[in-house]
């Protein structure tokens, strides 16, 4: 009976922790867009795992997550949450992920995190400057 539960309990977590078809999704308390669900399946990538190893501080997976390219508003959703990825793994350890990029990539990240600032729905960030908000990281990227 208690191995039934167990595993009841973990296809729940699972579930609710990789689930995201339909609609969006929160991995590990970041919301995602449908809109940048689905822009991310057209380039056949998954982006709700890629977060979820990003939030667990994988610094391949926070790597490959802040570099993928979208445009026009899946590029603010992906802006959004890349904001609340940095509140959540803390400043050092993405700046720590990101030490390999050049300096057209560090132009891409500041843009999505600009964006992210101004028009994501991070009550405790959005009022303030990509330098206030985020000074490690605003000091690294330029």
């Amino acid at each position: 009976m208690k191995k039934i539960i167990l595993k009841l309990l973990l296809y729940i977590i699972s579930f609710m922790c990789f689930a995201c078809s339909g609609g969006r999704k929160v991995i590990n308390g970041i919301e995602v867009s449908e809109l940048l669900l689905s822009a991310s399946e057209e380039q056949n990538i998954d982006y709700c795992k890629l977060l979820n190893e990003s939030t667990e501080g994988n610094d391949s997976s926070i790597r490959k997550l802040v570099l993928l390219k979208f445009y026009d508003a899946a590029g603010y959703d992906h802006g959004a949450v890349l904001v609340d990825l940095i509140e959540l793994i803390g400043e050092d350890k993405f700046i720590y992920s990101l030490t390999t990029t050049n300096c057209e990539e560090k132009k891409r990240i500041i843009g999505y995190i600009e964006v992210g600032l101004e028009y994501g729905n991070n009550a405790n960030l959005q009022k303030q400057t990509f330098r206030e908000a985020f000074p490690k990281t605003y000091k690294f990227l330029n």
